[in-house]
């Protein structure tokens, strides 16, 4: 794929086609970027469990790999007492960094970029290279240090977009008031584009953000999301053996999964929404149409989000320890059968809590995407990985029910999800979009976590802030 550069005579189109309004570039002001992680990529502390959920921390992954899915689910409740604190760390020196850091922090604080620019809050393995190069690229040689502060938007995943959009908007106003700014430009990465859309439609912050440069969007949802409910997450990734590691940590079956992601709000947003259709084959082989999706997640059919349970699946969940209690001295005299029945009513009334919660979820899921619609922000970027085997659609009338395709998606989110907004983008723009910039574009084979270490992606994010920074603040 060829690099994308704008040339002088873009740049002059550039000016043209906006009215030959002052720019950026000649004025000088500060135009601060601010990267927006996706779903569980943003690491947050559990004061009130003394636990935390951390992707740079192995041996804290390899704690919640150990963890019941009963004991998981009340720590990831984002709707009941376990409150998340977004962390931070200490980054200091990093390579290229450090005349940049010189310039813009006298004081050397170790905590700049880890807290004051929010960086420790974004998992490190995910969005550091794409913060360091940011910061490096727009901060140095022909631009002057802090002329482009590159922000890391961490923030609890567990909790409703909506929810999240309305820190993020706080969080753009107090960035542009530090640097006396007009606008920012946002990157973000999978759910956070959900994220930046809703603090551009609901919160009001669209007249304060240049442009929003979209990377693996899930825009209408991952037939994945539906899956790992039906199925468990056993499935997930197992050439590179993080499935068995993923089930562990997510609940391998269904209904482990489902406990676990009974309190969180914005994983259930992930599922596929209204807007996606054709994706899924029910046992009669009809399919389901988007507008009789949520009411089929909310009915409590065996393939619904909320099904009711079995006789062996309620074993599996006494193992696990579902419904579990002290064992009482009158216990050693009651009989087999007793115990036996008394332990499955337990965990009946334990599952139909979850059920309660993920209805909750569901609901709200249904509001957001209600009022989100296909919202699109007026300068957007539509960055998508096509060419990895992803899962496309769901039939259940076939032993093997993940549909999959070797060009589909990113292994993660579907081309058909990614690319919802392309219409909407299109027409945003109108005839005022930036020569020789696709205002969507795919970016080749990479995985969904990984894609900004792919090689070009840097590229196709560079040329893209480049046409946003060359727009006038009015």
């Amino acid at each position: 794929m060829p690099e994308e550069r704008l040339t002088r005579q873009e740049i002059e189109a550039t000016r043209i086609f906006e009215g030959g309004r002052e720019n950026t570039l000649d004025r000088g002001r500060a135009t601060p970027i601010i990267m927006i992680p996706g779903v569980m990529g943003s690491r947050v502390e559990f004061p009130a469990f003394n636990d935390k959920w951390d992707p740079d921390s192995v041996r804290n992954m390899l704690g919640w790999s150990g963890t019941t899915a009963d004991r998981a689910a009340q720590i990831l409740d984002g709707r009941g007492a376990s409150v998340g604190q977004v962390m931070s760390d200490s980054i200091g020196w990093e390579g290229s960094l450090v005349n940049i850091w010189r310039a813009v922090d006298p004081a050397q604080d170790p905590f700049f970029y880890g807290r004051q620019r929010g960086w420790g809050g974004a998992a490190k393995d995910f969005y550091r290279k794409l913060l360091v190069a940011l910061e490096a690229r727009y901060n140095s040689g022909v631009y002057t240090p802090g002329q482009h502060p590159v922000y890391a938007f961490g923030y609890d995943w567990r909790k409703s977009n909506a929810n999240s959009g309305a820190l993020l908007a706080r969080r753009v106003r107090y960035v542009l008031q530090k640097h006396g700014a007009a606008k920012v430009i946002l990157v973000t990465h999978s759910m956070g584009g959900l994220v930046a859309r809703a603090a551009c439609s609901a919160s009001g912050i669209a007249s304060l953000v240049k442009g929003i440069v979209h990377v693996v969007q899930p825009v209408n949802g991952a037939v994945m999301a539906y899956r790992r409910f039906a199925e468990g997450v056993g499935l997930d990734r197992w050439a590179d053996m993080t499935g068995p590691i993923m089930a562990g940590i997510m609940g391998g079956t269904w209904w482990g999964y489902s406990m676990i992601m009974s309190g969180t709000d914005g994983p259930l947003q992930l599922l596929p929404n209204q807007l996606y259709e054709g994706w899924l084959t029910m046992p009669n082989g009809q399919r389901m149409t988007g507008a009789q999706v949520y009411a089929f997640y909310k009915s409590g059919s065996v393939e619904s989000v909320v099904p009711g349970i079995t006789g062996r699946t309620i074993m599996e969940m006494q193992m696990e320890g579902v419904g579990a209690r002290q064992v009482q001295l009158r216990d050693f005299i009651r009989t087999m059968d007793d115990l036996q029945r008394e332990r499955a009513q337990r965990v009946l009334a334990r599952w139909e809590e979850y059920r309660r919660k993920l209805l909750v979820g569901l609901a709200t899921a249904q509001a957001f995407h209600a009022a989100m619609g296909n919202y699109t922000h007026p300068r957007s970027f539509m960055l998508y990985a096509g060419d990895k085997r992803t899962e496309v659609g769901y039939d259940w009338t076939q032993s093997t029910r993940p549909i999959r395709n070797d060009h589909g998606g990113d292994a993660t989110v579907p081309v058909a999800s990614a690319r919802g907004q392309d219409a909407a983008v299109q027409s945003a723009w109108g005839g005022s979009k930036p020569p020789g910039i696709a205002l969507s574009m795919n970016v080749g084979a990479h995985e969904h976590s990984k894609v900004f270490g792919g090689a070009g992606v840097l590229d196709r994010i560079y040329a893209r802030i480049d046409a946003l920074r060359l727009l006038p603040d009015a």
